[in-house]
Formats: C-alpha cells, sequence, structure tokens
C-alpha cells in the first residue's frame, strides 16, 4: 500500500515559533458569473513537512533545487524507533545500534513518538522538540556516505526548547548535519507523519518530492512511502 508520509499544509499547522504558516485566499468560485474556482496560497518554505538542504545553514551550500534527483526518490529505506520525550536529544549513542542498518539505507525514518503532541499540545510540540544533537549529526555525515537524509516526527532538527544544553542550540544541530563544518551533510525533512506505519513494517520505496522553486535554501516535500506489512 501507499502512504502519505506528510502533513497536510494548513494555516493553523506548524513552523518555527514566530516563523510564518501557510496562508490561503479564495480568487474566485464557480458561479453564474464565473466558470472556475481558484485560490492564491502563500507557502513560506520551512513550515509544515519540509526538506532543509545544506544553504539553510551553509552560505554556499546547494538548495534544494540544485540537489541530485537521488535525494528525493529512494529504494532502501528504513524506520528506526528511537522513543523521546520533549526537549530530549538524539545523540550518537541512540543511533549507534542502528549502524548496519544506516549503512545500507539511503534515507532514515526517524520515530520518536512526538508526533502524538501535534494535535494534542501545541506548545510541546512546537516549543519543547526533540531535537538531533551534534554528535548524531557527525555520526551521520561522517559514518553513512550513502545516507541522503533523515526524516523526523519532530519539528525540526533543533529544539527551540529552553533546556536544550549549550552547544545543542538549534545552529548548532542544524550546523553539523547540513554540512557547514566539513561540507559532508544529511538533508533533514522535518515535521513528518510516522505514526500510521504499522512496527515492523517494511518500506519499499519512498519519494520526497519538492516544490522546484530556483533559489529556495529548503522546500515543502509531498513524502509518500510504499509499504509492506
Amino acid at each position: 500500500m501507499f502512504m502519505f508520509l506528510s502533513h497536510p499544509l494548513d494555516p493553523e499547522g506548524y513552523a518555527w515559533p514566530g516563523e510564518p504558516v501557510v496562508k490561503v485566499k479564495q480568487c474566485t468560485d464557480v458561479s453564474d458569473d464565473c466558470p472556475f474556482c481558484s485560490f492564491i496560497s502563500e507557502v513560506p518554505n520551512h513550515c509544515g513537512t519540509h526538506m532543509d538542504a545544506p544553504r539553510h545553514f551553509v552560505k554556499d551550500g546547494l538548495s534544494t533545487n540544485e540537489l541530485p534527483i537521488e535525494y528525493f526518490c529512494h529504494t532502501e529505506v528504513a524506520l528506526l524507533e528511537i522513543p523521546k520525550g520533549p526537549a530530549e536529544g538524539i545523540y550518537k549513542e541512540d543511533l549507534e545500534p542502528f549502524a548496519d542498518t544506516l549503512s545500507k539505507v539511503s534515507f532514515a525514518l526517524i520515530r520518536t513518538g512526538m508526533e502524538k503532541y501535534r494535535d494534542t499540545d501545541q506548545n510541546i510540540y512546537q516549543n519543547e522538540g526533540v531535537y538531533i544533537a551534534p554528535s548524531a549529526g557527525d555520526y551521520l555525515t561522517e559514518e553513512f556516505p550513502n545516507l541522503k537524509g533523515v526524516g523526523m516526527d519532530f519539528l525540526a532538527i533543533g529544539s527551540a526548547s529552553s533546556k536544550c544544553p549549550e552547544g545543542e542550540l538549534p545552529p548548532d544541530c542544524h550546523r553539523h548535519m547540513l554540512g557547514y563544518y566539513t561540507g559532508k551533510f544529511v538533508t533533514g525533512v522535518e515535521d513528518m507523519h510516522l505514526s500510521g506505519i504499522p512496527k515492523g513494517a517494511k518500506i519499499t520505496r519512498f519519494f520526497n518530492a519538492p516544490l522546484r522553486i530556483k533559489g529556495l535554501d529548503s522546500s515543502q516535500v509531498v513524502c509518500i512511502a510504499e509499504i509492506e506489512d
């Protein structure tokens, strides 16, 4: 079966605290005076399910539209179960048990369980998110050259929580994954819908198709997976 692993873009949805979300305005509707319906959508590129390319934190890094097609089409995919609570980090030691799996895939999905707060507690989901610590970013980029991206069921690579230790603030987390220090990078797909994937299911194909707008550092992605129970 096929599943969407991206959330619908919603004017009541999520972005980094203080950042804008999608806006939708209806221009026309089918009526006696107009034969068609039309809308205008204003889509900030860091709201909802979206992919961070290196350019997001690296001045001369690749933008979404410059990445090769291999970053968007995957036949070797794994779902990693790494339970975490609000404001907790994912560290190198959390990933090490999955080293053999990570060496074989081009995309890894990390399911922490934080998605349950998306519809129940906006403050926790938006302001007390899980994050990918610098040690995990270094591990992913240095040890797994075939890995193109990591998807997550929490708001962002970094967390807006004030509880984050020094050295694990949002810029630190993003920079260690997106190639700021070494040029080696793994892209991140933030705010994914992973709760519906059956436990133990095999993901045979995964696509994270971006808006192909030139110059964007990052882009919304429509994520679709083919899954075998």
